[in-house]
């Protein structure tokens, strides 16, 4: 049998929603995959990391507060948040359209892209953030997860350098920003860019790529003069 790559959220991470027609993934756990191949490691990464930006972007909001709204988006929302995938998905849209309190429009437009992630919509996942980036264009994680969305779902090296090189002007603090970056240089053989992202990525987090197979092997092969994968 081949082995199966799992990773855990953390329980300070957001839970994924419930997929119910997957008996390999649940809200506590990242999917399984089935063999160490380089999709099944960057596919892995890529809800990681956008789990890690949606942390610190719901931390960096602080906590919702009650505002008036109408009882058809206050509906909406409960389904949005109590269903999965595709209902789920459509109950979020609802809730946002039919104007749902400003206090929770970030947490709904979160729901809805966890729920795009769990559909595989990688297409409307990249345009919800493209969204996200136009109304709040100084938010760092709202651009970092718009490039990584690119990178390792659409295989838009060039877009994803772009989004990432912004995430990184707005938060040059950022060591996740600046991997990302970096593996977006990598896949567009732009190694030398790639190597100094790298780099400063270490020098403002030694453990940044602990977790992040990926990251490493784009570091690793940056460093033989190959692009990645």
């Amino acid at each position: 049998m081949a082995p199966q790559i799992i990773a855990k959220a953390p329980s300070r991470w957001p839970a994924w929603p419930r997929w119910k027609h997957r008996p390999q993934a649940c809200s506590a756990t990242l999917p399984a995959i089935r063999g160490a191949s380089i999709v099944s490691v960057r596919y892995v990464q890529l809800l990681v990391l956008l789990a890690m930006a949606a942390t610190r972007e719901a931390s960096a909001q602080g906590p919702a507060r009650p505002a008036a709204e109408p009882a058809a988006a206050r509906e909406q929302a409960r389904l949005c948040e109590r269903l999965d995938l595709a209902r789920g998905a459509a109950a979020c849209r609802q809730a946002l359209a039919l104007g749902i309190g400003p206090q929770r429009r970030g947490p709904i437009r979160e729901r809805l892209a966890r729920h795009l992630a769990a559909l595989e919509d990688w297409d409307a996942l990249a345009e919800h953030f493209r969204e996200s980036v136009a109304f709040e264009p100084q938010n760092a994680d709202a651009w970092q997860r718009l490039g990584l969305t690119l990178l390792f779902a659409l295989h838009q090296p060039a877009e994803a350098v772009s989004a990432l090189e912004e995430a990184v002007r707005l938060a040059p603090g950022d060591a996740s920003a600046h991997a990302g970056l970096a593996q977006a240089f990598s896949v567009s053989g732009q190694l030398r860019e790639a190597l100094a992202a790298f780099e400063e990525a270490l020098r403002l987090d030694p453990a940044v790529l602990d977790a992040r197979p990926a990251a490493r092997a784009a570091l690793a092969a940056a460093r033989r003069g190959s692009s990645w994968p």
